[in-house]
């Protein structure tokens, strides 16, 4: 069972408007999937040229710590260095090296240590420095936090960024190598001074493009900025990735000479302020076209749908039974216009079935006026005679007669008596045709109705090799119907019975069908039978059948008809069963309460019997 909010409960306009929801909602996912897209490919390819200048910014970076650590390691390698630094500090005790040595020539206005190169004694003692004299010679560094580290872990070290306050006076980063003697034993410690703001340091940042917001930023392993394009940012937090990522685009690279990395973006709005601007042409272009769908739309709709409900309208008149109005939709040239002029040709069919039928419905009234006059002045006619008849009858059999005479005088009185009753029936049939007949209901007690039915069944059974057996319980209920019609019934059906079965036997049967509240009658006999092909028309009127029982009156095929006519003005059922040489065997069931519908009857009149 579908729901009355089930599509197949919409009306055409709602399906035609839910269909151009669907086409919107559609068109709108699509721009939708379609502006993300574009968002994302932007992003992805911000990123990747973020990513790609990160790197170049962190390959350069890479070679320039390199340089200066491949000469401290050169120098902190020359044995003549070990064992230098090892006599001056056994002969003097003081480990003081002269200003001007071979160490200053090397390290002579160093591109990569601007803030200045020095040597320490195994203590920790600053022994020498470049260039000559920094404020820090003859100081001890053992303590200092990247010289302590490289005492402890005897490797090279590259430290994180140190403010001003430290050894330099600007921002500087200690890069050291130590120098080990053949034992492994650290001897003493080259190192160096990178200053972050020497122009051979910063000019690495600033060759990169600043336009539109970008940036670029060297990152220590502390996660404070070394380096920046901003130079407001300068030993503050990087920009974290996931942090910022709503305000910024970010890309983030790693040295492979130091624990560093490079950072470069651009504020996300500047970043996209292409597709901001594209989002919004195609933002504009869509609600564009959804004015140009729902304006081209709603006429479309309502040009499709109101000639549909027009001709749902002609057809709602038509099934009223008003054919009078055409069917007109306007000047159309399509499908409509052509279920159009089919409607119109069908309104106009009908209409002339409908003249034509209501001519015949007044020819057969007409027709079974006249019928049930002719039937009527036949009925006087021959009634009138044969009550002469059967009245002169009987006074000459009250008579002196011969037997011949007698004989005679009582076969003119039978047949006289058979074609009065014949004329009864065909007025009882001429009045159930026409649903003029009316019932007198009462209450009628089943054993005596069957018992008024015992000297029709002694009188039929005389001369007759015929068993006839009564099948009914000691207790049938009373029913309330009319009771000449229903022995009437009863009556026919166990003339037929005798009239077919030449020998055997007939069972009369009556019993209450308590559960559906219903009297069923049964006529069996072991009579000639009913062919199979002739048992759906043996209720016909005038229909003759061979060798079947409704050829009653004669063979004018009316005591079957007026049976069934009967039973079901009784509001009852008839069937029947039968097979030729056995037998056959008609039930009649009818309700305990005959219900009065109108005028088909009288309620509760005194039996009569």
């Amino acid at each position: 069972m579908t729901s009355r909010f089930s599509p197949h409960h919409w009306s055409i306009k709602a399906k035609s408007v839910a269909l151009v929801v669907v086409y919107v909602l559609a068109l709108c996912g699509v721009y939708s999937a379609f502006t993300v897209y574009l968002v994302r490919r932007e992003a992805i390819q911000a990123h990747d040229r973020f990513q790609q200048t990160a790197r170049m910014v962190a390959a350069e970076l890479d070679a320039y710590i390199e340089s200066g650590q491949q000469r401290l390691a050169a120098v902190a390698r020359l044995p003549g260095m070990v064992y230098g630094l090892r006599t001056i500090q056994e002969t003097t005790g003081e480990g003081y090296i002269p200003p001007w040595t071979t160490l200053h020539y090397l390290f002579f206005k160093s591109p990569v240590f601007t803030g200045g190169v020095f040597l320490l004694d195994r203590a920790g003692k600053v022994l020498w420095t470049e260039p000559p004299g920094l404020p820090w010679l003859g100081r001890t560094l053992a303590d200092y936090p990247p010289i302590a580290e490289l005492y402890q872990k005897r490797r090279s070290l590259i430290s994180a960024g140190f403010s001003a306050e430290h050894l330099l006076s600007t921002p500087h980063v200690v890069v050291g190598m130590p120098i080990q003697n053949p034992d492994g034993e650290i001897d003493g410690i080259l190192g160096g001074m990178i200053d972050l703001t020497a122009a051979e340091f910063t000019n690495i940042l600033k060759a990169v493009s600043t336009t539109q917001g970008r940036f670029i930023e060297a990152v220590d392993q502390n996660g404070l900025v070394l380096a920046s394009t901003t130079p407001a940012r300068l030993f503050q937090p990087a920009l974290s990735l996931s942090q910022e990522a709503e305000a910024f685009l970010l890309a983030s690279a790693s040295l492979a000479q130091a624990p560093w990395h490079v950072v470069a973006g651009q504020p996300r709005v500047v970043a996209l302020a292409e597709v901001s601007q594209l989002q919004r042409l195609l933002l504009w272009l869509g609600a564009g076209v959804l004015l140009i769908a729902i304006a081209s739309g709603v006429p479309f709709i309502n040009g499709f749908v109101r000639p549909i409900k027009k001709l749902t309208a002609y057809a709602e008149v038509m099934a009223r039974g008003d054919l009078s109005q055409p069917v007109v939709v306007g000047e159309r040239h399509d499908e409509i216009a052509i279920l159009a002029q089919a409607f119109e040709h069908m309104r106009i069919e009908l209409k002339r079935s409908h003249l034509a039928l209501k001519q015949r419905l007044e020819e057969r009234e007409e027709l079974i006026r006249l019928k049930e006059e002719f039937l009527d002045n036949m009925s006087h006619e021959l009634r009138t005679p044969l009550h002469v008849i059967i009245g002169y009858t009987d006074m000459l059999l009250d008579e002196e007669l011969s037997a011949d005479g007698r004989n005679t005088l009582t076969r003119i009185r039978a047949q006289s008596e058979h074609l009065f009753h014949l004329l009864s029936d065909l007025m009882t049939l001429s009045g159930v045709n026409t649903g003029k007949v009316a019932l007198q209901i009462s209450p009628v007690t089943l054993s005596d109705l069957l018992a008024r039915l015992s000297p029709l069944v002694d009188q039929l059974q005389q001369g007759k090799d015929i068993e006839t057996v009564w099948d009914r319980p000691a207790l049938l209920p009373t029913v309330e119907t009319d009771a000449l019609r229903l022995e009437q019934v009863l009556t026919n059906l166990i003339t037929n019975a005798f009239k077919f079965t030449p020998q055997g036997k007939i069972t009369i049967r009556a019993r209450h069908d308590m559960t559906q509240e219903r009297v069923v009658f049964q006529v069996a006999d072991t009579g000639i039978g009913i062919p199979e092909h002739e048992l759906p028309h043996i209720f016909d009127e005038f229909r003759q059948v061979d060798g079947s029982m409704s050829r009653s009156y004669d063979g004018m095929g009316l005591g079957l008809a007026l049976v069934r006519k009967l039973t079901s003005l009784l509001q009852g059922e008839i069937a029947v069963a039968s097979q030729v040489g056995q037998g056959s065997v008609f039930t009649v069931t009818i309700p305990l309460r005959l219900t009065c519908r109108g005028d088909a009857c009288v309620a509760l009149a005194p039996a009569t019997f």
